[in-house]
């Protein structure tokens, strides 16, 4: 029971935490009005957003690798709730970095530390069904966050959305408080559980060579600061580009997005419980299934964004649709595979910092992509579809970063079991 409620706190936390990074940039036209800026400055704001949360959430893993997670992820909390509360004030473009920016310094504790401690509460088998589940969770909350600027915003100021946002950060506050922590590594399988006095284990820059022995933690790594390259900026910008590109209603957009990236909410679960399947048969299992994703769903994307359609031409419209709701059903099964396997070959002591390294690939990633678009933006007369187009090219192309994993994961693994990787 304890358990359960701990990752039920942990799905309310990814909930409104990813609801909070996707709140601003579908109303960038109408902030960028308000407080008398260049629309493309939004994307930006959310792009420095995005790293400061990264830089921000290695040094709260670094230290949760040494006290409290939950301690950590409650003040963390606590503050990004605050400083989206006071975004609401802003008056200007620097003033509204800066809130942004401050708020972004708590956001960073969220996934690093809530993985983390999902590891230490669920079966090595149902791993990937767990973090099939948190990637579904962190949809909807992007959905949330969406969805509130998107539909809101036709009637209200843009102020509202963050301060329904901060209210939520504040209820995951008081949740929080009164969860109890579980013991690091007390489901590992590859790894012994840790007597009680490594809880207090100082991690220690040689402990990062733990990344070279484990050859495929660094590729993992490297693959998924690939691909938020190539696909981070797409849920971010999709309600923008619709209303910028085809003239859509803010509204409107927001449905389509609701249809289209609803698509990722059952498939995170259910690649998640199909690579747990096929990992029991083959220690690439998972693997593989990240491959089938990522090349479906990359051909779906690529599809859809050569369209050249106004919003008037309906069939046209659809066909839009179905093919970008496909894309998104596949790439939905790609993340929390990729977790489950970092989690599995990583040892308890420096697990909430590798969450966090990798937080920090991604993260990186999608700040480039939305860099990317945005520069295509301006070159291409203020347009968002040609900086699409060429990220599903770029995501096609990635593909080829999973070979060497699949050559040296199930290695690793092996090795792993056998004590032939060091890791104290």
């Amino acid at each position: 029971m304890k358990k359960d409620y701990l990752f039920t706190v942990i799905v309310l936390l990814t909930f409104f935490t990813s609801g909070l990074v996707s709140i601003i940039t579908p109303m960038a036209e109408e902030i960028s009005t308000a407080l008398d800026f260049g629309e493309e400055y939004v994307a930006q704001i959310n792009s420095f957003f995005l790293m400061v949360g990264a830089i921000s959430s290695f040094i709260w893993a670094v230290i949760g690798d040494r006290v409290s997670r939950k301690k950590l992820l409650f003040l963390a909390t606590l503050e990004w709730s605050i400083f989206t509360m006071i975004t609401i004030f802003a008056t200007n473009l620097i003033t509204l970095m800066i809130f942004q920016l401050l708020a972004a310094i708590g956001f960073g504790s969220a996934l690093p530390l809530s993985f983390s401690l999902t590891v230490d509460i669920v079966e090595v088998k149902e791993r990937g069904r767990k973090f099939g589940v948190l990637s579904a969770i962190y949809v909807l909350g992007i959905g949330l966050g969406q969805l509130l600027s998107g539909f809101l915003i036709d009637f209200y100021s843009w102020q509202i959305p963050f301060f329904i946002i901060s209210i939520g950060g504040f209820l995951t506050t008081i949740s929080l408080y009164v969860v109890k922590e579980p013991k690091r590594g007390a489901k590992d399988e590859l790894y012994s559980t840790p007597e009680e006095k490594e809880l207090d284990y100082k991690i220690s820059l040689k402990d990062f060579k733990i990344i070279w022995k484990i050859k495929s933690t660094f590729l993992i790594l490297l693959f998924n600061f690939a691909l938020f390259i190539s696909m981070g900026a797409v849920s971010s910008l999709f309600i923008a580009m619709l209303k910028n590109d085809y003239q859509f209603s803010s509204t409107i957009a927001t449905i389509f997005l609701i249809i289209v990236f609803g698509g990722q909410i059952p498939s995170g679960p259910l690649f998640g419980r199909l690579g747990d399947k096929w990992y029991e048969k083959n220690l690439n299992g998972r693997i593989r299934i990240v491959g089938l994703c990522l090349l479906a769903g990359s051909i779906f994307y690529l599809s859809a964004f050569l369209l050249d359609f106004t919003f008037q031409n309906l069939a046209l419209s659809l066909i839009f649709i179905v093919l970008v709701f496909l894309g998104a059903f596949f790439f939905g099964g790609i993340d929390p595979l990729t977790q489950a396997t970092l989690g599995e070959i990583n040892p308890p002591k420096i697990r909430s910092t590798i969450f966090s390294i990798n937080y920090i690939s991604n993260t990186f990633g999608r700040s480039l992509s939305l860099l990317i678009v945005s520069g295509f933006f301006i070159a291409f007369n203020n347009l968002y579809r040609p900086g699409f187009i060429f990220i599903s090219i770029l995501a096609l192309c990635i593909n080829l970063f999973l070979i060497p994993i699949l050559r040296i994961l199930p290695k690793d693994i092996k090795n792993l079991k056998k004590g032939a990787v060091k890791t104290n």
